[in-house]
Order: structure tokens, then sequence, then C-alpha cells
């Protein structure tokens, strides 16, 4: 009975979505038809390609530069928020609570505040923020990714400084050492090569951020791609989609090497350091190589311009227009449409996304397409090969075209509003999860598989009842996972047409309106927290289950759609 009227509530909520989502039936088979027609060939001619070029380096050193902002300043909010440094620990080890402890323990909860705030805005927010107070070109989009990534690297920090064994750290404590000599002598040699293999992760979702940051005009390759899609230069496009997918093929592949290593260092101390100290030249000409290469990002991203006179001047007097938010009667309850449009394009958009990921698994998840005990003869395995890596392409492809692309192509097939960007969450979270759920299937325990093949089972009796009942909750905190990230998406696909409260947030910066910006922002950080603690209650229970536990790398994965993710 009890699961009866759960089904019942969630179906009536699904209803009420896509009713806000505005979904309909119609589509413009000529505007997606001259849309297949323009995309072939990809314009690859000499002048273009200078262009590419230019745009691939340029989102390059936004995501270098953001990287880098987004260490200096995730790394001392990360230290501040660790528990065992400026809370829990100092107390444990015999500290008695004074006022200056009490100073530092609060500093403390206010840096993890902090950095709960920087991570719940989308980057695109805080985009289209920066562009206001600096101007359009890549500069906006460095300190975006600057400025996001430290709210979601500081509290990886801070997390794997609690993480590390306790021994040292207390010890160090009850010896009278103060809070950041046990950080250097006992928190960071232990943590440092996680910290590392994190931070280069971080860098390969910038790249992917840098790439669509120019949809609101901070430059780089989603800014030609916008220009291209509105000249409809689809060849351009698609020359352009191109480029983008091969430089974060080529980001996850560096990146995934050197975390390895990093990883595989951790016995012997740091990673991060541990080529700072290893012979003459050796050591000196990489060292030098990275500060050229900082440079050339930090020259890309704009970095010199900031000098610019009356510049900072221009910024300083944005930021005070926006307080205080206009929290006024009447523009609150004129939110209440678009919010309920967010809520319902993350919900639909999510729904899309398992019903299509979920189809596009089966044939892409290998023990269950690619036995041949399964499929006798040369011509049988031969067509469930071609299948296997048919649906695998199709996956891949869906999650390697960032949702705003998908938004401006979907704005083709069903015109602006709501439903063209729940279509495109739908389509990118099909990628995403459709990769997850065949490699949590493939990933279940053989025996129940192999008990039932014995007794004679078909592969569907061996997926609903072998394969399926061990990897439900896996699956189940996947998705869970991927709706939280879509709700963050949601709010950011009005930037470029797809309703919510995106769109009124852009409507109200391009009318300077920046109190009721301000309001914006503020709802949009309060819509993902709740979201992300209704998230956590929902998990609880999928967590406590005995299910194969996902690392933390998984799971950010996971929530990031990274489309080469370990």
């Amino acid at each position: 009975m009890k699961r009866a009227v759960l089904a019942g509530a969630a179906c009536a909520a699904l209803a009420l979505c896509v009713v806000g989502a505005g979904v309909r039936p119609a589509f413009d088979a000529r505007a997606l038809g001259a849309f297949v027609r323009g995309v072939f060939p990809p314009d690859l001619s000499p002048p273009f390609l200078q262009v590419v070029g230019l745009a691939v380096a340029r989102t390059l050193g936004i995501a270098v530069a953001g990287t880098a902002l987004s260490v200096l300043g995730g790394l001392p909010l990360g230290i501040l928020a660790t528990p065992s440094l400026f809370r829990r620990g100092p107390l444990l080890a015999g500290e008695r609570p004074g006022p200056l402890s009490a100073l530092l323990a609060g500093t403390s909860l206010a840096a993890r505040a902090l950095l709960r705030f920087l991570r719940a805005v989308p980057d695109l927010v805080w985009a289209l923020l920066f562009v206001v107070g600096f101007g359009l070109g890549p500069l906006p989009g460095a300190l975006a990714l600057g400025v996001s990534s430290a709210g979601i690297l500081g509290r990886v920090y801070a997390d794997l400084f609690e993480g590390v064994p306790p021994g040292p750290v207390v010890a160090l404590h009850a010896a009278g050492a103060s809070r950041m000599q046990v950080f250097a002598a006992a928190v960071w040699p232990q943590a440092a090569p996680s910290v590392a293999a994190y931070t280069l992760y971080s860098f390969e979702c910038c790249v992917r951020a840098a790439a669509v940051l120019g949809f609101v005009g901070a430059g780089g390759i989603g800014g030609e791609i916008n220009l291209s899609m509105r000249l409809f230069e689809y060849g351009q496009v698609l020359t352009l989609l191109l480029a983008f997918v091969v430089l974060v093929l080529l980001t996850d592949t560096a990146s995934r090497r050197l975390r390895g290593r990093f990883q595989r260092n951790a016995v012997h101390g740091s990673g991060l350091l541990r080529g700072a100290v290893e012979g003459g030249v050796a050591r000196r000409t990489p060292a030098v190589l990275w500060l050229v290469v900082a440079a050339l990002a930090f020259q890309q991203a704009g970095f010199l311009g900031i000098a610019a006179p009356g510049l900072l001047g221009h910024f300083g007097r944005f930021a005070r227009q926006l307080f205080p938010p206009d929290l006024s009667t009447a523009f609150l309850a004129s939110l209440v449409e678009p919010l309920w449009q967010t809520v319902s394009i993350s919900v639909v958009g999510t729904a899309i996304g398992i019903g299509l990921g979920g189809v596009l698994a089966l044939p892409a998840t290998a023990t269950l397409l690619l036995d041949p005990r399964d499929v006798p003869g040369p011509v049988g395995r031969a067509a469930r090969l071609l299948a296997y890596s048919a649906s695998r392409l199709v996956l891949a492809l869906l999650r390697s075209i960032p949702e705003l692309v998908w938004v401006l192509l979907c704005i083709l097939a069903v015109g602006l509003g709501p439903f063209a960007g729940a279509l495109a969450l739908g389509l990118h979270t099909a990628g995403v999860l459709g990769k997850l759920y065949a490699e949590t299937l493939e990933e279940v325990p053989d025996g129940p598989v192999e008990e039932l093949r014995a007794a004679g089972a078909t592969r569907p009796q061996r997926l609903l009842w072998a394969m399926w009942p061990q990897a439900r909750e896996m699956l189940l905190g996947y998705t869970l996972l991927r709706w939280e990230t879509n709700l963050r998406v949601s709010t950011v696909v009005g930037l470029v047409g797809g309703g919510g409260l995106g769109l009124a947030l852009y409507n109200n910066v391009q009318l300077g309106f920046y109190p009721r910006a301000a309001t914006l922002v503020l709802l949009i950080y309060l819509l993902v927290s709740v979201t992300d603690w209704l998230s956590d209650r929902l998990r609880k229970p999928v967590a406590s289950a005995e299910a194969p536990p996902a690392s933390a790398m998984e799971l950010i994965s996971a929530a990031s759609g990274n489309p080469a993710a370990p």
C-alpha cells in the first residue's frame, strides 16, 4: 500500500512537471532537416580553422587560469574549513575553550558556509555577473571558474584533510604544535597525492565549463558556437564541436595519466612535490615550463587588461548596485512561475534521461550482449558487436555535447521555452546515465547470473532476477545524484532560451535591474541547497544498503557527466 501511494505521488508530481516544462508533441521537422543538411560538410577552410585554433587556445587559457585561481582560493578556505584543525581536533587534544578557540571555530564554520555558497551558484551565473562587471571577453570566464571551482575544491580539500589518519594530527595537537604546524607536518604529507589528483580532475571539469561560458559573453569555443548558430553557419558549428570533443578527450587522457602517477606515488609521500626533489636540470626545466604555460594561460584569459583604467571601479559600482536585493512582494510573486519551470525542467529532463539512457544501456552492456554462449554463429556475434559499438558511440556523443549546446539545437526543433531546456537536459543525461547504468550492470557479481544461466534462464530473465536486484541501489544513487546536478543546470538553461530562472536572471541583468538579479542569485542558491539536502536524505537508504560502494571520484564523475571518467 505504501509503495502504491509513493508511486501515485511520483506520477502526479511528474505530471505537474510535464505541464510546467511545457512539453508538447510538435516538432519543427523542416528546421531540423535544414540543420542536419547544413552541418555537412564541416567548415575546414584555413581562415575558419585559424578562428577555431584561437578559440581552443583561449578556452585552455580560461581553464588553466580558472583552475589556478580556484586552487589559490580553495586551498586556504579548505584548510580553514577542516574540523580537525580548527574545531574538533584541538579540543580532543585537551585545548581549553576560550575566546580565540571560539573565534577560530566560528571562522571555520564561516569558511564552510562560504564554500557552500560559491559552489551552489552555477559558474554560468558567476560568468554573467562578471561579464556585466568587467565586460565581454575571457577574463569574466576565468574569474567565474575560479570562484565556482574554489567552492568545489575547497570542500573536497577540507574532506581530504579531515580524512587523513588522525593519530599524527592528535599527537601534534597534544604536543602543543600550532594549527599550521599540525597541517604542514601531519595533514599535508598524507593528503597531498589526493589533493593533486582532485585538482587535475577539477581542471578537466574546467575545460568543459570554459567551453560553454562563451554563451554569456565570456569567450572561448562557446562564444564561437553561439555566434555560428545565430548566423546559421551549421558547418562551423560541427567543426567547433569536433574541436571541443578532441580537446576534452586529450585533456582527460593527459589528466588521467598524471593522476595515476600521483596516486602511485602516494606511498612515497607527496606525489605533488615529488618532481621538485629529483635532480638538477630535470627538476628546474619542468618548473620553468609550467611557469611559461601559466603565464600564457593568464594572458589568453585576458588578465593583462584587468589593470585598464576604471575597470575595477566599474566592477565596484556594479557590485554595489546588487545590494540590497529586491524582496518586494510583487517581485517575489512573479518568480513562482520561473521557479516552477526550473524544477519542472530538471524533473522532466531527468525522466527523459532515465528512459532513453536505460534503453541505450541494455545493448551497451557487454555481459548482456557479447557473451558468446548466448549467440551461436559468427553472423549473430557480428550483429551484436555492431549494436554494442553503436550504442556506446551514441551514449558518448550524447554526453560529449554540453547541455547549453543541446539547448540551442533543441530550440530549432521545439522553439524557445522550458521544453527545449528539458529536452536538452534529457539528451545529455541519457548519455551520462546510460554509461553509468551499463557499467554498473557489467560489474555485478557473476554468481547469481551464472546460476540462472545454468537453470536455462534467458537473457531478460537473468537481467530481471539476477543483475537488476544487485545493481538497483547503485543505479538509484546515480540517478538521484544526476537529478541534483540537473537542477543546477536547469537554473541556467534560460540564459540561451531554455526558460526558468535563468531566463528571468538574464532579462533582469540585460535591463539593468541588478537588485532583482541579486534576488534571483539568492533564490538559485537556496534552491540548490534545498535540493542537496533532499538528495542526501534520499541517498542515505541507498548508502546503507548492501551495494557496491562508489568512490568519491566516481560520484563526481556521475554528477559532471565526464565522458572519459575513470
